[in-house]
């Protein structure tokens, strides 16, 4: 959920509790898994990896942004199903467009950001512009 911070909330109404909502509705969908596009991000040394799931989608029907540190994958969904029975026709159709924006930190070279796409999962790698080393490191205890 999004840092609100400490600003105080204003009052409205005879139930001001129930109304004001400690977070908005995006992140009522993240809190319940309701996003239509479902993605993780991996890092390893040399480079981002995030794999979306996109069953029923076919490849030129997804497009791919990255720009300010944010990779934004879109996807466009048509169905048409028809089914034909002795007296009738019957056609159901399906839209929907979807989106997901992805914040990737800075170090990526963008120009060579590669995707793939296969059996409904679209993997985006993201290389880095410098290996990472792990930092840190242990500290005695007196």
């Amino acid at each position: 959920m999004r840092d609100r911070g400490l600003i105080p909330r204003k009052r409205r109404g005879l139930l001001p509790a129930f109304f004001d909502w400690p977070f908005d509705t995006e992140d009522l969908l993240d809190m319940f898994n309701l996003s239509p596009v479902k993605a993780d991000l991996r890092e390893t040394e040399n480079e981002y990896i995030v794999e979306a799931d996109l069953p029923g989608y076919k490849k030129e029907n997804i497009e791919i942004l990255y720009e300010d540190n944010v990779l934004t994958i879109s996807a466009k969904y048509d169905e048409v199903t028809e089914e034909k029975g002795e007296s009738f026709i019957q056609r159901e159709r399906r839209r929907g467009n979807y989106s997901r924006s992805i914040p990737i930190p800075s170090n990526v070279k963008d120009d060579e950001i590669r995707a793939s796409f296969n059996n409904g999962v679209l993997k985006v790698i993201l290389p880095k512009v410098e290996p990472s080393r792990p930092s840190g490191r242990i500290i005695d205890i007196e």
